[in-house]
């Protein structure tokens, strides 16, 4: 393939940073919104917060299999597939007047989100072999998620709609093309595809995902809850045992199981996900409940985003002369600094003497975590597993918002303030109470990120991109690499070498 223009190669890099963009500022904007939708549309209490888990519940069961499809179908054909399934659940959830068109809309938003996320990522980490480069690119995918704090209402949706249709063309005229790999007959797309691991992960998160949702609304002893509950455990238990023994193609890899830095990799993006989603939804409703309007909740949002570009810009350069393990035990010591001081407010009146310093260190060391995991998890992956691994990632990350995040912050703050009764004192409780199972969640992080985490001198190591297996397991990949593949991180690599 012939050398790619340097310009192209970077605007390439900016589409799928922009795609990203998209999917966190749904997420950051929709919960700011909430109030507003919640009058607009008339949600109660109970059910205002399927607006964020409709999105989160079909986003984490989709990503396994969307991230396996990448490989096998090529990242541009399922990244312009989930960019055209989210631009018309926009279009549904912009014109919706009633709480389930809006809840339907959300719930193919997050299907549309599964599919473009691992591609994008997928594309980004494929587009640069050179380790110190990949890590640059992946500041940027982090940065690129810092903003969209501003927009409020039912207006969301139509900007995201604008916007999304605009890198929808931008992608399809820059990106690379990829196709089918041409050695796998249609027979064998079953097996390649995991169809039975697909079916069992989907329907387990899924059902998992609905069971602590609806455990906040019914009630814990509800007969529904308590059965779906069981049985996506039993679904999971099940997925676990065909990845292990019977899956020709597992969706989980085989040798993740072993790889230490990986699956603690995995289980700090579980962890980190759910301190950020959950806290920052608990912050959401508190300030709002100290009188702040929507939009002024939302400017007050601003220096989490201005927080985490500046992290972005930081921390990469100091990662192989200080090493990964370092940093994340200083990470993990900032967010508790600022989580304990977001649990010391009574009032509008200590935003600026605890909130604002406390979204700073909070969000620094967040930011700080989310980048480690992206490097030493997603940027080091095979290249022919490069989709399915960035789908695994991305999975721990939203089951872990949706699950440890959303749902059991809510269940613990709303269980406090019924207990302690709903007059200002007792939902401060709450709040109090959501924010120490943050710190609890975030003090067990700090246990992965000692044991589980490479020092500074195996980084170089673990950074080395290996063609033709994972670069920290003596097991060849199962998916042989797709030429499509060769394509593209050969045509957007070459130029992007030559302009360093």
């Amino acid at each position: 393939m012939a050398p790619v223009p340097a310009v192209l190669a970077w605007a390439r890099l900016i589409i799928v940073c922009l795609v990203f963009f998209i999917d966190s500022a749904t997420l950051v904007m929709a919960n700011i919104a909430l109030p507003t939708i919640k009058i607009d549309l008339g949600f109660d209490e109970g059910s205002l917060q399927w607006v964020l888990t409709s999105y989160a519940l079909t986003f984490g069961g989709f990503l396994l299999a969307f991230g396996r499809l990448c490989d096998v179908f090529g990242h541009k054909n399922v990244l312009i597939f989930g960019l055209t399934l989210f631009n018309a659940s926009s279009v549904v959830c912009a014109a919706a007047h009633d709480k389930v068109g809006l809840n339907i809309g959300r719930a193919f938003q997050g299907i549309g989100a599964a599919a473009a996320i691992p591609s994008a990522q997928s594309i980004l980490s494929l587009t640069f072999d050179d380790p110190h480069k990949r890590n640059i690119a992946f500041a940027m995918w982090g940065a690129s998620g810092s903003t969209g704090f501003v927009i409020v209402g039912m207006e969301i949706f139509w900007f995201l709609l604008i916007f999304e249709g605009v890198l929808e063309v931008l992608a399809v005229l820059l990106l690379p093309p990829s196709t089918r790999d041409r050695t796998v007959s249609w027979s064998e797309l079953v097996p390649r595809t995991d169809l039975l691991g697909s079916l069992l992960s989907l329907s387990g998160l899924v059902l998992l995902v609905y069971a602590l949702t609806a455990g906040n609304i019914k009630g814990w002893a509800a007969s529904d809850v308590i059965s779906t509950l069981v049985l996506s455990v039993v679904l999971l238990a099940i997925f676990v045992f065909v990845e292990l023994k019977i899956a020709a193609y597992p969706l989980l890899p085989r040798y993740l199981w072993s790889d230490t830095t990986k699956i603690s990799g995995c289980t700090l993006a579980a962890l980190t996900y759910a301190v950020w989603v959950g806290v920052n939804y608990l912050l959401t409703i508190e300030l709002q409940d100290f009188g702040f309007t929507a939009l002024s909740t939302a400017l007050r949002f601003l220096p989490l985003g201005i927080t985490a570009l500046i992290v972005n810009i930081i921390i990469p350069p100091l990662l192989k002369p200080v090493g990964p393990k370092p940093l994340l035990i200083v990470s993990w010591a900032l967010a508790i600094a600022g989580i304990v001081l977001l649990s010391l407010m009574r009032s509008s009146h200590d935003y600026w003497r605890l909130c604002l310093p406390g979204e700073i260190l909070y969000t620094f060391g967040i930011a700080t975590v989310y980048y480690l995991g992206n490097v030493l998890v997603v940027a080091t992956a095979a290249t022919a597993d490069q989709g399915t691994i960035s789908g695994v990632y991305n999975m721990f990350l939203n089951v872990g918002g949706a699950v440890l995040g959303v749902a059991f912050i809510t269940l613990i703050s709303d269980t406090v303030s019924l207990k302690n009764g709903s007059l200002a004192d007792g939902r401060l409780d709450g709040y109090r109470a959501g924010y120490y199972y943050a710190l609890g969640l975030s003090a067990l992080a700090t246990i992965p990120s000692v044991f589980g985490m490479p020092s500074g001198r195996q980084l170089a190591s673990i950074e080395t991109k290996n063609d033709g297996g994972d670069v920290l397991s003596s097991e060849p990949s199962q998916t042989p690499p797709r030429d499509s593949d060769n394509d593209e991180k050969g045509g957007v690599l070459s130029t992007a070498q030559e302009d360093a």
